[in-house]
């Protein structure tokens, strides 16, 4: 029965009227342009469903891959190369591995034993390696939004002026008519909505810079242990001579050799490696990277100098611009004023919150033991506290949660409960029919973009993120404070403004940098100049330029840096605060006022075995904050610090027989030496009980509180003044601010910058029933 059910779906699934569609969609993304047209999506669709192809006949069945293939390699737009056209969508950023492969592939490498080739793993070196996906939705999003807007088209240049009229000549014989010139190519028609970049997700200042060494190391020593470069790709290999075990480096390498002079080698190399796309200025660029390597060393540094290419890099014609991009420019650092710092950290998958507060001694207690079930706290599994404003005096925190606990005992820890994506308000399940609601609720990466972006109706990340609009108001307010805003997770949203740029930073310990730096740097000058109407050409080269950039810079500021204390790293999310702690210590080299900084840590989608795996993971939690607030304290700085969380939702009260599934409304913690805290902020659902006016099935809450209730309050204290919140948070006049925003002197014990009482939030706070 099950089997047949099963089977039953899956037969349901592949013959879905929307299944040619979306398969051939995606196999377009790989093999040719991320933003196929209609036509190019629906020719390969058909050939999905009929098995041929262009008058070819491959299987002549519903679901022939090879005719879809043929369709997505063949059609017309997989190959056009739009000639005249200044500016163009057609074409992709490539994988980082594949291009490996592709260098391998072309330039004939070779096991020197004749053995299997065996990379080391990549995932954490360039992004992305076989079988090592971080998530089931693959390494990067199919949806992920092109990081830059168009490009411009470039000035027409003036027309000359026409001479003054002089006196009439004489009428000439007629002559014979000129040909009609070509026709202009027509303009690339406006895409319906943004531009799709799905690669451009992994394209980090990390992971770029680790292809570039990664690249390097294969050029030199092919796929090997530790050579000669710092970053290898390959495993260890030894062998035994003269009774002594000796390591194999180099263990393989590029074979191809060239027959002709350099100008013939380097055509040859174009075409075997860029498709005969290579630029006039990029070929200048190479060849001057051939001429300045010493004879024996000529071949490598073409192939190295290509392999960063913007015509490497990415699929489609390039259309290089004459005009060259400026350089960077830098504002002189100002003498620095107080100093700040907000530090999310994001529990993506959807974090079962319910389980890290819980109420007790009453009958919200009795509720959440009826409907959780199996996945029920006992309350020797919690540890007992007491707030005050909620319908129950007392609650537990999850016995994992030691330290926090004792932060909350000290009044520097706040729970804010019953928070999750909120458009508007919404009073219960039946007014919920009836208002706007946010974009794709229970989808991953919907309700991510809305937690991140604080606009959960507006479907991706057009709005920037919450972190980065804070930043632009600091930055652009009557202050004009310095702030900088840093990723430890690539290239996520949040902390991502409309003129504050996030710096992407390794969340491993350290600072990557590109090892030949120095000896490429004229050659990474000029592919990074070159300006290109290609939106994926011209995305790679500004990327190209931010990575250096980024890597350079942080890589200078952490460079000899030490914690105030010993601090261990035993966990992933340990090596990430540790790199926020050293960033905190560069604070005052850098002339730092204001710095955001956001790391997630994954794990939260517990569909089976929540409450072990919930256990686990806030274990690792408490241990990484009790080692990071001892670090802030060291450096004495933990008052001007707040660490915060958010999720994209929590999960179902109700069990799935071991687990729970994806839901809305949640609890989160904010900890900071300046929290005003010992107390859940915002009013904790007032039932628990299956079916409640809150509850949309099998225990989907329906948040009373938008994000921007302890979002708001934390902008304030930044120094976010009240004529910049409007632009700050696109939604907050959607809501009632006494009732829905937590005052800003209830969160914290210095108030905010609005002035008066520092209370952003009305008397929400103070009186209990809004945010207490």
């Amino acid at each position: 029965q099950v089997h047949a059910e099963v089977s039953s779906l899956i037969d349901h699934l592949f013959h879905h009227s929307n299944t040619p569609v979306f398969v051939g969609k995606r196999l377009i993304q790989r093999f040719a342009t991320s933003n196929p047209s209609g036509r190019y999506i629906r020719a390969v669709g058909d050939a999905f469903k009929s098995g041929t192809y262009d008058g070819t006949v491959y299987s002549g069945r519903y679901g022939d891959l090879s005719a879809t293939v043929a369709a997505v390699l063949l059609h017309p737009e997989a190959r056009s190369q739009k000639k005249g056209q200044a500016i163009t969508i057609d074409g992709a950023l490539r994988e980082p591995f594949m291009k490996f492969i592709h260098m391998m592939r072309s330039m004939e490498y070779q096991d020197k034993a004749h053995q299997p080739v065996v990379f080391d793993e990549l995932q954490n070196v360039i992004g992305q390696f076989p079988f090592q996906s971080p998530t089931v939705f693959n390494f990067y999003r199919a949806d992920f939004e092109l990081p830059m807007p168009m490009p411009e088209p470039e000035p027409e240049s003036e027309p000359e002026p026409e001479p003054e009229a002089g006196p009439e000549p004489e009428p000439e014989a007629e002559p014979e008519p000129e040909p009609e010139p070509e026709m202009e190519p027509e303009p690339e028609p406006e895409p319906e909505g943004p531009l799709l970049a799905p690669e451009f997700q992994i394209f980090t200042p990390p992971f770029f810079v680790g292809y570039l060494n990664g690249m390097s190391s294969l050029i030199e020593s092919g796929v090997s242990g530790q050579c000669q470069s710092r970053e290898r790709i390959g495993i260890d290999a030894w062998h035994m001579s003269e009774a002594r075990w000796h390591r194999v480096c180099p263990q393989g390498g590029l074979s191809y050799r060239p027959t002709g002079n350099v100008a013939a080698t380097l055509s040859e190399l174009d075409v075997l490696l860029t498709g005969g796309r290579l630029s006039p200025k990029s070929k200048a660029t190479v060849e001057s990277a051939v001429a300045n390597s010493p004879p024996g060393r000529r071949l490598q540094a073409a192939q190295q100098a290509i392999a960063m290419t913007a015509e490497f890099n990415t699929l489609g014609d390039p259309l290089p611009k004459e005009t060259p991009r400026p350089p960077p420019s830098e504002s002189p650092p100002t003498d620095s004023t107080e100093y700040k710092a907000v530090v999310m950290m994001f529990l993506a998958g959807g974090a079962d919150t319910f389980n890290m507060i819980v109420p007790q001694d009453c009958n919200l207690y009795s509720e959440y033991r009826s409907i959780r079930t199996d996945l029920l706290l006992e309350p020797r599994e919690l540890i007992k506290f007491t707030t005050a404003g909620q319908t129950c005096s007392n609650f537990g925190v999850h016995a994992r949660f030691q330290f926090l606990k004792s932060l909350y005992d000290k009044g520097q820890a706040a729970f804010i409960a019953n928070i999750g994506n909120l458009a508007v308000p919404i009073k219960d399940k039946f007014h919920y029919r009836n208002v706007q609601r946010c974009h794709g609720l229970f989808s991953h990466s919907d309700q991510q973009n809305g937690a991140q972006t604080l606009k959960c109706q507006d479907m991706g990340t057009a709005a920037k993120g919450t972190g980065g609009r804070i930043a632009d108001a600091l930055a652009q307010g009557k202050k004009g404070l310095r702030t900088t805003s840093f990723s430890l997770a690539g290239t996520s949203i949040w902390p991502q403004g409309f003129a504050t740029q996030r710096e992407i930073v390794d969340s491993r310990l350290g600072s990557g940098r590109f090892e030949g730096y120095e000896r490429w740097r004229d050659t990474v000058d000029n592919i990074t100049m070159q300006r290109h109407g290609n939106v994926y050409a011209e995305a790679y080269a500004s990327a190209f330029l931010d990575a250096i950039a980024t890597t350079e810079k942080v890589g200078q500021a952490l460079a000899g840096v030490k914690t105030a204390t010993t601090y261990p790293t035993p966990s992933g999310l340990d090596r990430q605060l540790n790199q926020i702690a050293k960033l905190i210590r560069t604070r005052e080299a850098r002339k730092a006022e204001r710095d955001f900084f956001f790391l997630t840590t994954g794990g939260w989608d517990m569909h089976s075995n929540m409450k072990q795996n919930l256990d686990r993971k806030f274990n690792e939690i408490d241990g990484a904050l009790r080692r990071f607030v001892a670090e802030m304290e060291g450096q004495k700085i933990w008052d001007k610090v707040v660490f915060v969380t958010e999720s994209e939702f929590a999960r179902t009260l109700d069990s799935n027989g071991g687990g729970s599934d994806h839901a809305w409304a949640g609890n989160h913690f904010i900890i900071g030496g300046g929290i005003n805290g010992g107390r859940i902020m915002n009013k904790f659902p007032a039932a628990l009980r299956a079916g409640n006016d809150h509850d949309l099935g099998r225990g989907r809450m329906i948040p009373e509180f938008p994000w921007e209730s302890m979002m708001v309050p934390l902008a304030d204290w930044l120094g976010v003044s009240a004529d910049q919140e409007a632009m700050t948070f696109p939604n907050l006049a959607r809501f009632n601010r006494t009732q829905h925003i937590i005052p800003t002197n209830a969160l914290f014990k210095d108030g905010g910058s609005s002035g008066g009482d520092g209370s952003s939030g009305g008397d929400g706070g103070r009186k209990g029933g809004g945010s207490r």
